[in-house]
């Protein structure tokens, strides 16, 4: 499958009744650290959702490296556990990011190093007024605030996402820290504004969709320079899926 130097892929995949047969089938391309990881979730829930994780992480980015067994690949993760190839695999030129929540997961894929993603389940229950007093900037968490109820939960996920998603892509995680990342956003909960306490924003570009009804996301990459020429394309991926190259179902928008 070919992949632009100015493109980014979305892989996303919701989770769905009777996929449990075709994801065991596919615990071979795991390694054993990553089978005990799986095992060892403290749920059957998780513990299908975390395979999915894994065996999507290897089946996608072996659609980019078609002479590469996906079972082979090997990973590395950065100082702040940003997870990446490790060689001599990084020499496909691939960068990637995980999410996954309760019901979806989401694959990116760029050639562009800086990218992130996150996803969030608008069902979940969370404290979202106390959480932002603690974790958002002080005029992000009044706006929050001076929402209706009905709303709330959803601007809190839309912050949390973009957050989230751009902690992920500088490759500090947490310790980037969620109040140095400020955004603004209109009454749809979409970004009109950022400032960070480091960095430049014209750096940075933040897309923003809802892959199905009960989940959002958010999707960030820092190209200094080549932001506004980047395109994302969205594409389906199913457990039991191995369709040959060219033939990937693309998402609906």
């Amino acid at each position: 499958m070919n992949l632009g130097p100015a493109e980014i892929h979305v892989w996303q995949s919701a989770e769905r009744p009777g996929d449990e047969a075709a994801l065991e089938a596919r615990r071979g391309l795991l390694e054993p650290a990553e089978l005990e990881r799986v095992d060892k979730a403290y749920s059957p829930k998780v513990r299908l959702r975390f395979l999915r994780a894994r065996v999507m992480q290897r089946t996608v980015l072996g659609r980019y490296a078609p002479d590469v067994d996906p079972a082979s690949l090997r990973f590395v993760k950065g100082e702040h556990g940003k997870p990446a190839l490790a060689p001599p695999f990084e020499s496909l030129g691939l960068h990637f990011n995980v999410t996954h929540t309760d019901g979806f997961i989401a694959v990116a894929v760029s050639r562009l190093r800086d990218v992130g993603i996150d996803a969030e389940n608008l069902h979940a229950r969370t404290t979202a007024l106390k959480l932002a007093r603690r974790y958002f900037t002080p005029d992000e968490a009044r706006n929050l605030e001076s929402l209706p109820i009905p709303e709330q939960l959803a601007r809190f996920y839309a912050l949390w996402t973009l957050k989230e998603s751009w902690m992920k892509a500088t490759g500090k995680g947490l310790v980037a820290g969620l109040d140095n990342a400020e955004f603004s956003l209109d009454a749809n909960h979409r970004v009109v504004g950022l400032s960070f306490a480091a960095g430049d924003v014209a750096d940075w570009r933040f897309w923003q969709y809802a892959p199905t009804q009960e989940h959002v996301l958010a999707l960030a990459l820092r190209a200094p320079g080549a932001t506004q020429g980047v395109a994302v394309e969205k594409f389906e991926w199913r457990p039991g899926d191995a369709p040959p190259s060219g033939q990937e179902q693309r998402a609906q928008p």
